[in-house]
């Protein structure tokens, strides 16, 4: 559970309606169980208030808690709000801090990563960041997002602690592990890796993507998909156990981010996830899969 981070976009209603009391609910089982940090946003719908409304309830020992800053709240993973002033990441990050009850950030994600104009000055950016860390209000600062090519020309490395990327770590895709996973060991940066079921390609969208593919799935990712699938049959394995497995068969260091809608999904995420590491025959047919696919 240790390599482990609840994601809780799903539980905040950003991908389809929810039933708040049943994701504080979800929220609770998971730290029963042994989660150790909650990734939520203001842009996850509902998820700060309800991640606040279980650190009400809870009686354990205090997660670790994660959020974001830049995207402002929404209700539809297509609606992208932002606001990358420091008045605005200021007045992001205290209501995020008094909806969660909390006083500190243990690490502060600069959201989607991508979505930053190039008519927006950077260096302000990244000095907003790192004053929310030298004021206490972050114990860490991080990227949430995949970075565009154009962010890397900028000293990144310099100034922030943790990059979550996702859909670049999974059974589907394992292109991090080549390209940017050995930059961030190298320059002592946390890696997160979200969204093991690949926005649920991998998961219980398997058959809905794969007969019609959302417009924000690139072809690759499906036709991937269909040969993971084939490899999960064959042994007789669930397509998300797979998944979950997969990521836990990686030796590399780094944090997954599951992101379960609500407690029986999260139920299926833990069994998955104590199944442990995959047979490594079954491991080693999905790397030479994913390196083979990769060339095409």
């Amino acid at each position: 559970m240790s390599k482990c981070v609840l994601g809780t976009a799903a539980l905040g209603g950003i991908w389809g309606p929810i039933d708040k009391e049943e994701s504080v609910s979800a929220i609770l089982m998971a730290l029963e169980y042994g989660i150790e940090t909650l990734d939520t946003a203001p842009a996850y719908a509902d998820a700060e208030e309800i991640v606040g409304k279980a650190l009400k309830q809870w009686k354990g020992r205090l997660p670790r808690i994660n959020t974001k800053v830049g995207r402002l709240k929404c209700y539809a993973t297509d609606e992208g709000i932002y606001d990358y002033s420091p008045a605005g990441m200021e007045r992001s990050v205290h209501e995020s801090l008094k909806t969660l009850g909390v006083e500190t950030i243990d690490v502060l994600f600069l959201h989607d990563p991508d979505a930053i104009g190039k008519d927006i000055d950077i260096e302000a950016v990244f000095r907003q960041m790192q004053k929310f860390k030298q004021a206490g209000l972050a114990k860490k600062i991080g990227i949430g997002g995949n970075l565009p090519d154009w962010f890397k020309q900028y000293d990144f490395a310099s100034v922030f602690d943790v990059v979550m990327e996702f859909n670049r770590l999974d059974a589907c895709c394992n292109v991090a592990l080549t390209t940017s996973l050995p930059y961030y060991q190298a320059n002592s940066i946390q890696f997160y890796s979200a969204s093991p079921l690949h926005m649920g390609l991998l998961g219980n969208k398997y058959q809905q993507f794969v007969d019609t593919p959302p417009a924000w799935m690139d072809k690759a990712s499906v036709v991937k998909a269909r040969a993971v699938k084939k490899i999960a049959d064959k042994y007789n394995l669930l397509l998300p156990n797979l998944a979950h497995r997969f990521i836990l068969s990686i030796p590399e260091e780094f944090k997954m981010v599951i992101g379960p809608g609500n407690s029986e999904q999260l139920l299926k995420t833990l069994f998955d996830i104590q199944g442990g590491a995959l047979p490594e025959q079954v491991f080693k047919e999905i790397m030479n899969l994913n390196t083979i696919l990769n060339e095409i």
